[in-house]
This record gives C-alpha cells, structure tokens and sequence, in this order.
C-alpha cells in the first residue's frame, strides 16, 4: 500500500509499481484440502445490513467498545488489536497511526542520527545535511519570503497572447506546473528501452469524476485549496474576490479538460495498462495537436529525438489542443498562477509553510503539524533519495539483513511453485507459463548493488528553494538523458528507506527494501509464526501480485503479452468477480460501499500471499497458526481519521486495515479450525463461498 500524498498530483504516465502492505496471521491446525470453488454468486451469510465488521480503524467506534472480545469468533481484527486499539492516538498533522507508523519511526529515528552526525565524512552524507539544514534555516527562509515565486508569478501575467504564453511553456526549467505531463519511461510493450511519455496534468480535486460527480472528497478538497489560494495569493497582491475568480476560471479549466482524463476508478481497473497503452512515433503524437504548442515543447525540453512516444491518454492531449485557444487564455494563465502559488507553500516562508500544513489537515482531517526535523527528513529522502539511501548504510550495515530476505523471499519463490502445480483450474499450457513467470523472477532485496551517479549535483552554500530548484533540474537533465537507452535493472527507481514493498510487472521483479524490515515485519529474534506473518506475508503477497488481474498481463520477460489460453482466462476473471462481488456486498462505514473492482488487485494478492505462508507453515513441526493468524491482524492495526478513511475507501487500490485482516483470513480453512469458527459466528465463511482467486 502505497502512501498517497494529498499535494496536487500529476497522473501517473505508467503504471509501473503495484504496491504492498499485507501482512498475515495465526491458527494451528494441520493444513486442510482447499474446498471447491462454485462460479456462482458468494453467499455472504453474516452480514448485518451490508456490514459484516464494524470499521474499528475509526476511533469513534473502537471507544463504543467497552472490553476485549473473549475470542475471535466474530471479529479477528478487534480480538487481537483491542488493546492497542484503545490507546492509540493519530499525532500532530498525522492522519493515521499503524504498525507501518511504528517501523517508519524506527527509520526516521535511525536516519536522523545520519543526519546530525556531524563526523560522517561521506558527499553523501554532506549533501543530505546540507539539504536537512537549508529546510529547517527559517530565518533564511523568511527573509526571502515570496519573492521566487513572486517572479514566476508575473512573468505569467506578463502573457498577452497564445505566442506568449507558448514560449513560456518551453522553458525546460520555468518551475510551475504544465498542462501536461513529460518524461522518460520504459514502455509498455518493450519495457527494457526508455521511450517519451506524456501523460495529463495534476487536478487540484484529484480525481476527475469529481468534476461530474462531485462526493464529499472533492467538496472538501476545493474548499481547503480555496482557503489555501485566498491566503496564500493575498501574499501576492490580490485580493479575496479576485482570488476566487481565479479559482472558478482554474475549475473550469480543470473541468473541461477532466472530461478526457482517467477516474481514479478507470486508473485502478484492470483494463487501464491497454487504455494506456498508445505507443506511436513523434509525429503521429504531433498530429493530436493542431494548437497547443506540443512539437515546439518536445524539442525545447530535449524530448526531439525520441524514436518511440507513449501517449497515456490520447483524448486528453486532443482535448487540450482544442481548448488551447486565446478565448481560454485568462483560465490557463490563471491555472498556472494558482499552481505556482500552491505547488510552492512548502517551500517558501514560515507562513507559507503554515498554509500549507493547514489545508493539508483540512483534507485529512488530522491536526497540527509534525516537527520540523521529522519533515525535514521526509524531505531529504524524497528529494535526494540515493544519497540519502547510502548515508544510512554507511551507518547501518544491513549485509545480515538483505542475506536473511533474499533467503526468504527464495524459499517463499519455492513453494509459490508448489502452489502453482497444484492449481487444477489451470490448464497445463498456462500452468507452464506462470512457472516460467515465477522461475524468472527478480528479487531485490534490502539494497541495490549499484547506485546512480549524484556527483553533477552541488547544494553548497544554497538556500532551501535554490535547492528544491537545483535538484528539479538535475531530476529533469536525468530523466532525459535517459531517452532511447536500455533501462539498467541494477539502479532501483525507488527509495529503499521508505515503509513499503513494491511489485513492478514490467520488471517482473519483488523489491523488500529495508524500509519495511522492522517490528513486526522483521526481527531476528522471531518464530517462524512471526516472520511468515510479517515479511513473509509481504513477500507473498508481492509475488501474488504476478499473478493479480493487472500482473497476469505481463508475461515472464515484463512484456504485456497474453500467455493464457481462453478457457483459463475466463476462468480467472471468474474467479477474480466473484471476489469483487464479495466485497461489494460491504458497507465499510456509515453508507459508504466498499468498491470491489478498485481493491480486487490488491484483496487477490493479499489472500495469494497468506495461502503462501499458510502451506509453508504447515511445513514447520507443531505450528502455532493461532499465533500466526493474530500477529498477521496486528500487522494491520491502524487508525484513521474519518477523512482519510473515506479517502482510503474511494481512492486506494487497497481494502480498508479491518478488510484486509477479517475478509482475508476467513477465506482458509486453518483459520476457522484454530479459533473453532462455526456456522453463526460473525467470522465464518462456509467453504463453496470462500473465494481465493489462487
């Protein structure tokens, strides 16, 4: 589960990375015959006006609780989290607190000893500290003010005319949101060479359903970006009326041009890497636009002499091309102001700042704000990610660790094998190929070998917002530098501090990075019961992924390719509807459905990956699986704010903490033995509706 950050977001060109958090958990009994799979609808049986659970990852409803469950019978989740359930409490300008809070703190601690360390001698340990000491230097800050932006800002009221304003959008390096979206990505259907990409731009409402079908999420969203531009613009010079005519002409804007944008459900649905996937020369891309200066764009930025483009969203760009017209001249100009004002809160001023923290708690729903230093760091590994990444093993040798993962993540490949031979519902023809799938998977584990090269950067003597600046344009210079070439899989794209594991189909690759490997996921000192619960489970389920709806499109070389026979895919997506109808029975909480086509990735690994650790338990002599089943629910113990649930609930590609825990492990036999699961109880699923997709 990856993280989402309430910032204004671009759409993502590709989906590369489908991400994890799923843990596993506890019973002890000998492992069963899996019951017989029905395609027919699932009976769901316990459900009380669509709720089979109570969502105990809000607090109003953990503090109704006034003692522990005597068992699990009803309610896994709540059994075995109750008491941390009870005293938990979400920080200052936190919106959630869980078990992946608890490891993140243990790296941020750990990192922040690398940070004041003023012995550490390394570039890579100058260069982050550096960095870690221009962001909390406020009186530096504060003396520049607004002043950057401020520059930006009239250079962009300064347009009178389309000429203009397309000169303007050629500048590589003019630090304000564009109307599209411009790099180096691997492709899809070659994913080892670089190609172009151009995908939309960022909505300040997110999801463009929200501009036809507006829900609370959006009304929230564009109140706290309207409070946000009315603060922050006035720092600028205008007033409260002229700032929210600005905003309704960026809204509209938005609005027109959301019409041809993916929803946040089309971008999470199955069939979106074939929506997405339009590869075509630089001149078929040319001829979408007969106004919007997308040629002149390519060639200014470096982009010229791609041999291949992928164009996500087609529809978008000839879109944009008609309403890139001097009649909508004011709503673009306004568009970039408003982005050059918001997308910089955080980087600019004390009061600034501020504003900033404010309305990203009136999005979340949390209070106050985290302490500078903690910030500072989540800054530093966002922005200079490598350097940050090997100051930490400079300090901190994980040889020991990255030799224990590898050698799990092995033995986990080995019985995914097993698992794989004995599913009869496949074809010999199609089981042969999800082997070959699985025996040429790459496992990254803890660290990379090899590291990308920072040496061209320098953030000496520079101020914080020189060095956000200084490091755009390095990040930009690479990313292109990278147009037409072969990907190198030595480098990993992705930070290895941060509490998370990722899946990348076009890689065909696991990465169980050292974020993630802390207590409850990992110790040395664990059981079998407690490591197949924690990052055993998390390397299931990112294997699973492989084999989810999106990640059995790609064949075992990372290629979309379809290596199934027809009767076996059908089959499959049988099976996986029969999953999505489960879970769209589900009220989460107040009225609000739970959305089975947006999880059903995500609910198909997760069940995949504690089948795994279920077999390999069974291996082990007199397993405990009521231990292993409840550390697997306290992997998941979490709190959110209301906000954030209900963002979680239409946003994510994740079912909800209490989801993920109780609809999971009903779905085993092992589970119902060790509790002694009956029929009438609130956590039992007879075995013809269980619905394991593996």
């Amino acid at each position: 589960m990856k993280k989402q950050t309430i910032a204004k977001r671009g759409t993502v060109l590709l989906i590369l990375l489908v991400i994890l958090l799923a843990v596993s958990g506890c019973t002890s009994t000998p492992k069963p015959e899996e019951p017989a799979q029905s395609d027919e609808p699932v009976e769901t049986g316990n459900l009380d006006n669509g709720s089979p659970w109570v969502d105990y990852d809000l607090t109003e409803n953990i503090a109704q609780v006034k003692e522990r469950p005597a068992d699990a019978k009803d309610d896994l989740y709540l059994y075995a989290n109750y008491d941390w359930l009870k005293k938990a409490t979400i920080r200052p300008g936190f919106r959630s607190e869980g078990t992946f809070n608890t490891v993140s703190d243990e790296i941020r601690n750990m990192s922040m000893e690398v940070l004041k360390d003023k012995s550490l001698e390394s570039e890579d340990a100058k260069m982050v500290q550096s960095f870690y000491n221009a962001w909390l230097d406020w009186d530096a800050r504060n003396a520049l003010g607004v002043e950057p932006v401020a520059k930006i800002i009239d250079r962009i009221k300064a347009v009178k005319d389309l000429d203009g304003l397309s000169a303007l959008l050629c500048e590589k390096y003019l630090g304000v949101e564009h109307f599209a979206q411009f790099s180096s990505s691997t492709g899809i259907n070659d994913p080892e060479t670089y190609l172009y990409g151009i995908g939309p731009m960022g909505l300040f409402l997110s999801d463009s359903a929200e501009y036809s079908n507006r829900t609370e999420y959006g009304e929230r969203r564009e109140a706290a970006y309207r409070t946000a531009a009315e603060k922050m613009m006035a720092k600028f010079g205008y007033s409260k009326e002229e700032t929210n005519k600005m905003m309704d002409s960026a809204l509209a804007l938005e609005g027109d041009l959301a019409t041809s944008i993916m929803t946040s459900a089309e971008s999470m649905a199955p069939d979106s890497i074939q929506r997405m996937n339009n590869e075509m020369s630089l001149e078929e891309a040319y001829a979408l636009c007969k106004n919007y200066p997308l040629k002149a764009i390519t060639e200014a930025w470096g982009y010229g002499h791609a041999e291949r483009c992928l164009v996500t969203q087609p529809e978008f760009l000839k879109k944009l091309d008609t309403l890139y017209t001097q009649d909508r001249l004011e709503d673009m100009k306004n568009y970039m102001i408003l982005c050059a004002a918001l997308d910089n809160m955080s980087n600019l001023d004390r009061e600034s700042y501020e504003i900033y923290v404010e309305r990203n708690n009136a999005i979340n729903g949390s209070t106050g704000m985290q302490p500078d230093e903690e910030v500072g760091f989540d800054l530093v590994r966002s922005s200079l990610t490598t350097p940050m990444d090997r100051a930490f093993l400079d300090k901190y040798d994980s040889t020991k660790i990255k030799e224990d993962i590898t050698n799990i993540c092995i033995e986990v490949v080995v019985y995914y094998r097993e698992m794989l031979k004995e599913e009869d519902w496949l074809s010999a023809q199609t089981r042969e190929k999800a082997i070959e799938k699985l025996d040429n998977l790459t496992i990254n584990a803890v660290y990379p070998e090899k590291w990308r090269d920072y040496s061209g950067l320098s953030l000496d003597g520079l101020g914080y917002y020189d060095c956000i600046d200084a490091i755009g344009k390095f990040e930009r210079d690479y990313n292109i530098s990278k147009l037409n070439k072969k990907d190198d899989h030595e480098l990993w794209s992705f930070d290895i501090l941060e509490t998370n594991a990722y899946y990348n189909p076009m890689e065909n690759s696991i990465n169980i990075i050292r974020g993630i490997l802390g207590d409850a996921f990992y110790r040395e000192d664990m059981s079998k019961e407690e490591l197949y619960a924690g990052v055993g489970s998390i390397i299931g389920h990112e294997i699973s992924h492989a084999f989810d709806t999106t990640g059995a499109q790609f064949d075992a070389t990372g290629k979309l390719s379809n290596w199934w026979t027809e009767d076996d895919y059908k089959a499959f997506q049988a099976r996986a509807q029969r999953l999505i109808d489960y879970y769209n029975t589900m009220t989460a909480f107040d009225s609000y459905q739970v959305q089975g086509n947006n999880i059903q990735k995500e609910a198909i690994a997760d069940m995949a990956g504690l089948k795994c650790m279920l077999g390999l338990l069974s291996k082990q002599e007199n397993p405990d699986y009521r231990v292993f089943f409840e550390n697997f629910a306290k992997v998941w113990a979490r709190i959110n704010t209301r906000e954030y649930e209900y963002i979680c609930l239409m946003q994510d590609s994740h079912p909800l903490h209490y989801l993920r825990t109780n609809a999971t492990v009903q779905q085993f036999e092992e589970f119902h033995q060790a509790f002694d699961i009956k029929e009438g109880d609130g956590m039992y699923l007879s075995p013809e509706n269980r619905i394991p997709v593996w």
